[in-house]
């Protein structure tokens, strides 16, 4: 079977390499759009467009379920592109994990992009599903955009910069943006070294591929291991693409580099 994963960015990067963990057997397309990258400074109808655009790029390979790995794609397009695919093709979207984060029913951060952190979607979530005096909403001014450069001195800056503004009785993260868990061990180092604890961290590329298999009538296997999926195609902004070099500053990009199509060169 065949799952195309999609961003603007490298967002994408940790979902796809989860669904290869458990399903080595899986091909993959992955498909980002740097011409519109950052999707938070598009309006609502303009962040649909451009995921319908680059999920029916997606589609022409004959996909079998389409997985939505931005959570501000999610939030404004997956109505729309649900309408447009399903039920032929399921298309599955994120949610940041604020509700296991709030059920701890201690202090927690979402570290989020700056349009995020002030989304009336964020908001609703966390009155939902936790006490709001206990979430510190963080915005990571810059961090999707340095994990896209593939700079590390970029990164370092950026997650420093949250991370001073991270209340220290924070005890865990929630990972509101889909890059950030590239940098996860950097993430937490920096808020250990904030509030004196090693933070517990709330992030769902595990349960968003868990989902895409139960929505394929797939069970998970070598979930601990084995080689990832092929990579067969790479699409850019609706047309073909090829893999950026910066995937290799990153685990998650070296296990899908490692099994890229012969044919999908790096940039």
């Amino acid at each position: 079977m065949r799952v195309a994963v999609i961003d603007s960015g490298l967002g994408m990067v940790a979902y796809a390499a989860a669904l290869a963990r458990m399903r080595p057997d899986l091909e993959l397309v992955l498909a980002r759009d740097p011409d519109y990258m950052p999707y938070g400074l598009l309006e609502p109808h303009q962040i649909a467009e451009r995921i319908v655009t680059v999920a029916s790029a997606c589609a022409r390979h004959d996909v079998d379920a389409i997985v939505i790995a931005c959570n501000t794609g999610s939030m404004y397009a997956l109505e729309s592109a649900r309408a447009r695919f399903e039920p032929g093709i399921p298309v599955i979207g994120v949610v940041p994990a604020i509700r296991p984060a709030g059920a701890t029913g201690r202090p927690f951060a979402v570290w989020a992009t700056a349009a995020a952190t002030v989304s009336d979607y964020q908001t609703g979530l966390i009155a939902r599903f936790a006490s709001p005096e206990l979430a510190h909403r963080i915005p990571c001014y810059g961090l999707a955009e340095a994990i896209d450069s593939g700079s590390s001195s970029l990164v370092a800056d950026a997650i420093a910069r949250a991370a001073a503004a991270t209340p220290a009785d924070t005890e865990s993260v929630v990972l509101g943006c889909t890059h950030y868990g590239l940098v996860r061990d950097e993430i937490v180092a920096a808020l250990a070294a904030r509030t004196g604890r090693e933070p517990q961290v709330f992030d769902s590329p595990e349960p968003v591929a868990r989902q895409t298999l139960r929505r394929l009538g797939l069970a998970p296997h070598g979930v601990s291991g084995g080689r990832p999926g092929a990579v067969v195609a790479v699409i850019e902004s609706g047309r073909p693409g090829t893999l950026p070099p910066q995937l290799a500053a990153y685990p998650a990009g070296r296990l899908l580099l490692s099994r890229c199509d012969p044919a999908e060169k790096i940039s």
